[in-house]
């Protein structure tokens, strides 16, 4: 088979020293290749070059850079026939590319969605609420729900299943609460996995329950080559060397992030707070969020209403896109999801930073800011 590799970067290199065996390598391309004699003794071309002189004679073009989202529409423009999407995991987690490079779980062409009506970078849903860690200020609300608190698993199904038909997500997060003290976290991947085969999967975590987890559980993580994803907090920092071995002993793919040693808040009770300048400023603007069949801007958003709830606030907000609802194009109600603000932006304000702390009797202040406390709520 010809191919060709874009990106002449150490994620370039990586894919290139795999294949150069087993595949034909035409050339690499970059849209930085005047700066780039060669990769591996291969051509380095720009995308124009490309288009007049190698077009014709490549099969597929693997798109191996850690952020595509630009090129996947350069590609478009291109009219490129047929692109495969490298996952990051394959450099990050120095992954072995499968001998058939077209059905490598970890590889997304575009074949694979040309036939859905939209496309997703990420979405995420919670598999349980509750969490072991009850961190201050947490942006899930975790410590405000009830022990056992979930949703269940056949709704998750459901809405599976059916966005399955009608949206190709490319990354799809499993996380909380905290992840593993989900009775049902492998019915929960073994769902993705069976409808969206070709979706990244994590499982977002923060690793102190991971050496107590059964082998059966990590080995089917395994199996179905999810990525977990270790948020470090200092309970999991001395952890971390037993983690890591328990990973390693099962042959887990996994990162950890950087410690959280501080956490934000930004809840503004006020509502007066620009939102486009609120979703540009907020880290969680573009965490799309899956709940009982609607999908959410952000995990406030879809969580928001249980914070309201608890403390006596007068707020309350609908603004999931409902994805069975058929009097709507689901595909454009999530770019618009995507790219404009919510109701609730307005109330995001400029974010204040704390240490980490865990709080297992929450208070409201712990979300809020500018201290527009319970006495500023009579406003609303």
């Amino acid at each position: 088979m010809n191919i060709a590799i874009w990106g002449a970067g150490k994620f370039g290199l990586y894919v290139g020293r795999q294949l150069i065996e087993r595949q034909n390598i035409i050339c690499y391309i970059d849209n930085n290749a005047e700066n780039i004699e060669d990769v591996l003794g291969i051509e380095v071309v720009s995308p124009v070059e490309y288009a007049d002189r190698y077009s014709q004679d490549v099969d597929v073009i693997l798109v191996a850079v850690l952020d595509y989202g630009k090129i996947r529409e350069q590609m478009r423009r291109m009219e490129v026939k047929k692109f495969g999407l490298m996952g990051r995991q394959i450099y990050e987690c120095q992954l072995e590319i499968a001998s058939d490079i077209l059905d490598d779980v970890n590889i997304v062409y575009n074949s694979d969605y040309d036939n859905k009506k939209g496309y997703m970078k990420k979405l995420e849903t919670n598999v349980v609420d509750f969490c072991n860690l009850n961190c201050k200020g947490c942006s899930h609300f975790s410590n405000l729900f009830p022990t056992g608190a979930a949703i269940g698993y056949e709704s998750f199904e459901k809405d599976i299943m059916h966005l399955s038909k009608e949206i190709f997500i490319e990354h799809f997060d499993l996380l909380g609460g905290e992840a593993f003290l989900s009775e049902r976290l492998a019915d929960y991947i073994g769902c993705l996995r069976k409808y969206m085969p070709k979706t990244t999967i994590t499982v977002v975590s923060n690793g102190t329950l991971i050496p107590r987890q059964s082998p059966e559980l990590l080995s089917y993580i395994r199996q179905k080559q999810v990525l977990v994803s270790i948020t470090e907090y200092p309970p999991t920092s001395k952890l971390r060397n037993e983690i890591i071995g328990t990973f390693e002993k099962h042959g887990i793919l996994y990162e950890f992030r950087k410690v959280a040693e501080t956490f934000g808040k930004n809840i503004d009770l006020t509502g007066k707070n620009d939102p486009y300048k609120a979703q540009t400023e907020c880290r969680e603007s573009r965490c799309h969020f899956l709940r009982n069949g609607k999908i959410y801007k952000c995990p406030f958003s879809a969580l928001g209403g249980h914070f309201f709830e608890q403390y006596g606030i007068p707020l309350h907000f609908e603004e999931g896109v409902d994805i069975y609802d058929e009097s709507i194009d689901l595909a454009q109600a999530l770019k618009c999801l995507d790219a404009e603000p919510i109701e609730l932006c307005k109330y995001c304000g400029k974010e204040e930073r704390f240490a980490w702390a865990v709080s297992n009797r929450p208070e409201c202040s712990e979300w809020i800011v500018k201290d527009n406390n319970s006495a500023d709520f009579a406003h609303l």
